[in-house]
């Protein structure tokens, strides 16, 4: 059997690469309308359009023909962003980085030619709640509840990441825009996060776990469609709880806080792995903190100039496990190598390397020189 050009990877590869059907077009002379036809497979492009596509999205030619595996099939839930702002920018940003969660579950069934995963196991709420009416007592239950369901006590999480791939969720880090730290979504019985690969150590932990909490949260929230304004605040602001109770369980954490002074709760985020600015934001919904107190702090968190860079903030950040062990185990026992793995899987390099953690360089096929006749001068 021949193989058939798949248009939604033409659709993919584009978003991937930030570039609209009128760009893409101009930049390998096919019309936007032609472009369009391709990626709804109402038609194919002729080979030289391939090649000349496969160039400009930097993809492998035989990413076209990569048809979904068993979980990229799956209906995707709702994709939560942190903006609801609609420009055109923002948009593009939008559709990038769902393509980058699309591929993180492509990515899965890649490998799952080779090996099983186990679906994702993570606390399930009834589906008779109604997600949208649950108080902020109610969602910092549910985040205990998640902890227990994780074998968690009440202390510091020593390894946000290394805790979700252990139920089996996909997490992948990329490079995001600014304001675009993370998103996520199920497909089937499969969670996929992406979170950005530029956040420091304590940002990087809290992105994760606001994800987990939408992950936790916010799975029927598919069947509503779009959110409009109003819900969308009420889902981010119970994401950010979750976040904030599943890092900082209330008992625990305000029984080590002997003051709310920057310089206390510097101390305080060595222990926890959590920002001086969640904790505040924490304090505040604990009510340790009122309104005009937690403003107060974040002032004078801006006056030192820690908005953007916090003291400890140079602490390695944790990483991703599960993609990288996977392909560990195909090279030690399995005999595919990463170049190897790259090359059957069809996929863009550079999603593999986030997904792996590595360089490029990692996957590009290892060269070796020719054979050449050995000689030695006259004397």
């Amino acid at each position: 059997m021949l193989a058939k050009f798949e248009g939604t990877r033409l659709q993919q590869a584009r978003f991937l690469r930030g570039l609209t059907l009128a760009e893409l077009g101009a930049a390998v002379d096919v019309t936007r309308q032609s472009l369009s036809l391709f990626e709804n497979n109402d038609r194919a492009p002729s080979p030289e359009t391939l090649e000349k596509l496969s160039q400009r999205l930097q993809v492998p030619l035989e990413f076209f023909l990569r048809p979904k595996g068993n979980t990229e099939r799956q209906p995707r839930t709702l994709v939560h962003y942190r903006s609801q702002r609609r420009t055109r920018e923002v948009l593009r940003e939008q559709n990038r980085a769902s393509a980058i969660l699309d591929m993180a579950a492509a990515v899965l069934d890649a490998f799952e030619e080779y090996v099983d995963y186990e679906p994702t196991r993570l606390y399930a709420l009834d589906e008779a709640i109604d997600v949208l009416a649950l108080t902020g007592d109610d969602i910092e239950e549910i985040a205990t509840r998640t902890r227990r369901s994780l074998g968690l006590g009440d202390g510091p999480i020593s390894d946000v990441s290394l805790l979700v791939e252990n139920q089996a969720v996909l997490l992948l880090r990329a490079s995001l825009e600014d304001g675009m730290d993370g998103l996520s979504a199920w497909y089937g019985d499969r969670a996929a996060i992406v979170v950005s690969n530029k956040a420091t150590y304590a940002r990087d932990r809290a992105n994760v776990a606001h994800e987990l909490g939408h992950l936790v949260l916010h799975r029927e929230l598919d069947h509503h469609g779009e959110l409009d304004m109003e819900t969308f605040k009420v889902v981010e602001s119970q994401a950010w709880r979750f976040a904030g109770a599943f890092l900082l369980p209330a008992k625990s954490f305000l029984g080590e806080v002997y003051s709310v002074s920057l310089d206390a709760l510097v101390s305080l985020k060595k222990k926890w792995g959590v920002s001086v600015a969640a904790m505040i934001r924490r304090l505040r919904d604990l009510g340790l903190v009122d309104e005009a107190q937690s403003r107060y702090l974040n002032i004078q968190l801006r006056q030192r100039g820690w908005q953007r860079v916090e003291p400890g903030d140079d602490r390695e950040r944790e990483d991703s496990r599960l993609f990288r062990k996977t392909a560990h185990v195909l090279a030690e026992d399995g005999g595919t190598s990463l170049p190897d793995f790259a090359a059957h899987s069809r996929l863009p390099r550079d999603i593999l390397a986030s997904a792996l953690e590595v360089s490029v360089a990692d996957l590009l096929p290892v060269t070796t020189p020719e054979n050449v006749l050995q000689f030695k001068l006259k004397r």
